[in-house]
């Protein structure tokens, strides 16, 4: 990993900006237990950087990113970055909160195709890495009720959000401008079951609907290519998830609980 990200020094960032982390090397396993690098990034100032490798098979855990933030936080690094395969949604929820992190964080999506060891052509332009972001939605109680007197709910997809490191700020995209997104309307903390699912940026629709000959009202279709899903009553657990698929393959992941919704 540390080779990899040597010659994939600079992250692409939103607005055709970038990112470069410069003189990349190991921390000794005796003086860190959960930092595995260090860093400088090039930017307006230095900054020391602390880096975490997630593992091959598995997600970052919140307790990985506890820890190692408050090991950096001692340290006296900067910022930390996390790189990895998956990330869990209760980690990511963790990275968002500055505060109670007391460093900056920032996760950075690896792709599979670094597993494929020598096969993979590494190379200072491939795209190795990309920082990534959460998805933005409004989560509400409707007016309607189920014949049981349930209430009923709904979410819409403002868009998403991506964290830009070095200035701290945050860039937008548009909602109509994702591939797919996808809702678990009953999220039990491990398993994500897509139980309704769009594709607002994708031409796919309008060939399927010449297919099918006008047998769906145009309604239909809008509905599949929108941003706002049906209404629906929660599951037992009280929580929903929403899952963002954005255009480089990403999946990226906000939950939400029944005390949320407005």
């Amino acid at each position: 990993m540390l080779e990899v990200l040597r010659k994939s020094e600079r992250l692409q960032l939103p607005g055709n900006k970038q990112l470069r982390l410069d003189n990349v090397r190991a921390l000794s396993a005796e003086d860190y237990e959960h930092l595995h690098a260090e860093a400088t990034e090039s930017s307006d100032t230095e900054k020391r950087i602390a880096i975490v490798f997630g593992a091959e098979s598995g997600a970052i855990s919140s307790e990985l990113v506890f820890n190692a933030a408050s090991e950096a936080t001692f340290m006296r690094f900067d910022a930390l970055y996390f790189f990895g395969f998956a990330i869990q949604a209760k980690a990511r929820e963790m990275l968002e909160d500055r505060k109670k992190m007391r460093i900056s964080c920032t996760y950075v999506a690896v792709t599979p195709d670094v597993v494929m060891s020598d096969l993979l052509k590494t190379s200072k332009s491939s795209e190795i890495f990309s920082i990534t972001g959460l998805p933005d939605i409004a989560f509400y109680k409707t007016s309607e009720k189920t014949p049981a007197k349930e209430p009923l709910y709904q979410v819409k997809l403002l868009g998403l959000d991506i964290f830009t490191p070095h200035n701290c700020a945050t860039e937008s995209i548009e909602a109509n401008n994702l591939p797919c997104w996808m809702l678990d309307t009953d999220y039990n903390g491990m398993s994500f079951i897509a139980r309704q699912v769009f594709f607002p940026k994708t031409a796919a629709w309008d060939n399927l609907q010449k297919s099918l000959k006008g047998r769906f009202a145009d309604s239909v279709w809008d509905h599949l290519a929108g941003t706002e899903s049906e209404a629906f009553r929660l599951g037992t657990r009280n929580r929903i998830a929403v899952k963002v698929i954005d255009e480089r393959g990403n999946e990226l992941m906000v939950v939400r609980d029944a005390a949320d919704a407005r």
